[in-house]
């Protein structure tokens, strides 16, 4: 479904360093449009304009955001699936929710998941259910017990049905019991904005989005949904020791339109290689909580094609409601 092509991250580097193809050599002649489907000041955007600085000056020319965002991001991915292949648009892939549109929409999804060659993964960023300091859900069970007194009046952000921290509310939703409000945002600048303006009770993101707020104390996290405690947020207990096993997170990567030839992909690949490992990267991201997690080419197009096999036959067996 996802075209593939496989390289571990230390062997596109050293391939990059050895040789310098003349078919390379032309591209990019002009500014990269690379679309972000969700908008300006949220995470995937953030990491977007960095990853966007570096690889620009690896190659040589601008690489220029466009936030297209819209339907949890439908709007970019049709944009991007859309776009010429040429090597002139990239965009940005945000794991579960582009795989989920096909399997909850397939007769009226805008794209197809063939119509993208994955690049590589960026980012796996962990779920957090967090609310503002003057909350009065002190614990994750304060909240819980808050839902089962007032069923459906509870209200909590996400990006978009189906995305990582829609079905990881839901998760929660069915394993307490409880029915939930949700609210959904285009980004989650917007949804950080209404938590701390007190037009929702409670955010379902992700941790890089909180971290910061967290830290300084106007947000107070409930929940992480890792296996483990999270080094940026250590005080902050995961879901599994709350008696709530649910892990969620968000993976951010790199997608050409198929048809790109081989030339240029491999020229974005090890590109791409050489920003992932380049350690002002690292800290870079380091410093928004952001963790590296980098997946390559044809092992990226494998764990989008696993997540998609998996989602699916979750949604047979139980398919989540839209609200």
């Amino acid at each position: 479904m996802f075209r593939k092509i496989a390289m571990p991250v230390s062997a596109i580097v050293a391939g990059a360093v050895m040789t310098a193809a003349p078919a390379f050599a032309d591209y990019p002649e002009r500014p990269v449009r690379m679309i972000v489907a969700f908008g300006a000041g949220g995470s995937t955007d953030t990491m977007a304009r960095i990853f966007a600085n570096y690889i620009g000056e690896e190659l040589g020319q601008r690489f220029v955001v466009e936030n297209r965002e819209g339907a949890g991001g439908e709007i970019g991915w049709i944009a991007l699936a859309n776009a010429a292949p040429d090597g002139y648009t990239i965009g940005l892939v945000n794991s579960p929710a582009i795989e989920v549109y096909p399997i909850t929409r397939p007769d009226t999804i805008g794209y197809s998941l063939d119509q993208f060659r994955p690049l590589l993964n960026v980012v796996t960023d962990p779920g957090v259910l967090a609310v503002a300091a003057d909350s009065p859900y002190q614990t994750l069970e304060d909240f819980v017990a808050a839902a089962r007194a007032n069923p459906g009046t509870i209200t909590v952000s996400h990006e978009g049905i189906g995305g990582d921290d829609h079905l990881a509310a839901l998760r929660l939703a069915d394993r307490a019991g409880i029915e939930l409000n949700f609210v959904s945002f285009n980004g989650n600048a917007e949804a950080t904005a209404a938590l701390l303006g007190g037009h929702i009770d409670a955010f379902e993101g992700n941790m890089s989005e909180a971290a910061a707020q967290i830290g300084e104390g106007s947000v107070r996290a409930l929940a992480v949904w890792s296996s483990d405690r999270m080094a940026q947020i250590p005080d902050v207990s995961t879901g599994t020791e709350q008696g709530y096993d649910i892990i969620s997170a968000a993976s951010r990567g790199i997608a050409v339109p198929v048809g790109v030839s081989d030339e240029v992909y491999q020229t974005l690949l090890k590109a791409s290689a050489r920003v992932v490992a380049d350690p002002e990267f690292l800290a870079d991201l380091g410093n928004l909580n952001m963790p590296v997690v980098p997946i390559m080419g044809d092992d990226f197009a494998a764990f989008l094609m696993g997540s998609y096999e998996s989602l699916n036959a979750i949604w047979a067996q139980d398919p989540w409601i839209d609200e």
